[in-house]
């Protein structure tokens, strides 16, 4: 019989490791609240299903007898795939519905991108800041990611570092490195791809044989209607792939449904859609009711995203109003949409200790800029999408938190 040196042998792969790190001091003080029933104010909560916005349930339902029938169609039912064309096209994002393909969750939609263009050890380019999923599911496929710049400048907002990013794959990696990932408009940052920066991405791409992969899943949030953003839906110069789901568009991430979009040369287009095609058969995430309800789910879209950019606009302007008078030590960080504001706090102390010291003394749980990999500086991720009277008590009791450590 085999037998196994347990000082030897270890069951698990490498790239689940990461699940038995330490928790951090942030994530053991959340859990003494938790444990000792305390309430927490999270002023970096992003779940919408947490923060009082109003939805129609009744449009869901699981009565309807198309759920009782299993249609496994690799690209997602294709009722519900020409709905969100004809819906998409209504904003000027034309798609066919042969080019989309439905799947559990943007997060997935990651998954199966960089099962489709990487082989184990290649790259991927992911923005700083950026969120840190991304790290996760690159080392789940084995795949590494290299971060490029954005910078800040006041007041005129970020800024992608194109250089630098040119410099990367002109570097000895640049053979490994298989696609460039934006997040349009970015988070934490809210930093929408400008014109100059998409030109020069997109020859980036060609010139270096690489995929775009575009989120836009907080797309259409901006924080003035006078932004300057657009989507990579269809873009026909580089091979393409765009992300959103419902998870922000109608504040449904219990629901369980984002897409794809895939554009490109044609000849390029059509090889990624019949590997990808390969890919979403094995898995078959999406699930039957929610792709039905999609089509009805749509016409509610324009009343959820109006009641949210009302909400994300006036607390933007409740933390600048807040956080900005003259002589205040904070600075809200510009910002183009999305549903968080960066801001900028004197640096008392290291981030991680005065995020302890918050949480510890005034019950706020805010998400320090380290979580996006912010290296200089203190800065603090607050939720634009939590009700106003929200906004506006737990912003006051963060800048008495600054002033009581200002006067030790």
């Amino acid at each position: 019989m085999l037998r196994y040196n347990n000082h030897m042998h270890d069951f698990f792969s490498k790239r689940s490791e990461a699940g038995e790190a330490a928790p951090n001091v942030l994530a053991l003080i959340r859990e003494q609240f938790s444990g000792e029933q305390r309430p927490l104010k999270d002023l970096s909560q992003s779940n919408p299903t947490k923060v009082g916005l109003s939805h129609a349930p009744e449009l869901f339902s699981l009565k309807n007898p198309e759920n009782a029938v299993y249609t496994p169609e690799p690209k997602g039912l294709f009722h519900s795939r020409a709905a969100l064309s004809e819906h998409l096209a209504r904003e000027q994002r034309k798609i066919s519905p042969e080019n989309i393909f439905l799947c559990a969750s943007t997060s997935e939609g990651y998954a199966w991108l960089f099962k489709l263009l990487c082989d184990a050890g290649d790259i991927v380019l992911i923005p700083k800041p950026g969120y840190p999923l991304f790290e996760h599911l690159a080392a789940l496929e084995h795949v590494r990611t290299m971060a490029y710049p954005l910078e800040y400048a006041h007041s005129s907002g970020w800024h992608i570092e194109v250089a630098e990013m040119e410099s990367m794959l002109a570097s000895e990696y640049g053979g490994r490195i298989k696609a460039l990932i934006v997040i349009n408009p970015n988070n934490p940052t809210g930093s929408y791809i400008r014109k100059g920066e998409r030109s020069a991405i997109l020859r980036l791409c060609e010139r270096y044989g690489m995929a775009l992969i575009a989120d836009e899943v907080f797309f259409d949030f901006p924080l003035d209607d006078a932004a300057e953003r657009e989507s990579f839906i269809g873009e026909e110069r580089v091979l393409t792939f765009v992300l959103d789901g419902l998870s922000k568009r109608l504040g449904m991430p219990q629901m369980k449904l984002g897409w794809i979009a895939v554009s490109g040369p044609p000849q390029e287009a059509l090889r990624a859609k019949k590997r990808l095609e390969l890919i979403a058969d094995t898995f078959l995430s999406a699930g039957t009711p929610i792709m039905n309800a999609l089509p009805s789910l749509f016409a509610q879209e324009s009343a959820f995203l109006q009641e949210l950019l009302t909400r994300i606009r006036e607390n933007y302007l409740i933390y600048r109003t807040i956080l900005e008078q003259q002589g205040s030590p904070h600075r809200v960080l510009a910002c183009q949409g999305g549903w968080t504001a960066l801001i900028e706090s004197p640096a008392f102390f290291e981030e991680e200790k005065i995020a302890g010291l918050l949480l510890q003394q005034k019950g706020i749980s805010a998400q320090p800029g380290f979580f996006f990999d912010m290296e200089r500086g203190v800065h603090f991720a607050f939720s634009l999408i939590i009700p106003q009277e929200w906004a506006t008590s737990w912003c006051r009791e963060y800048k008495e938190f600054f002033d009581a450590l200002q006067t030790q």
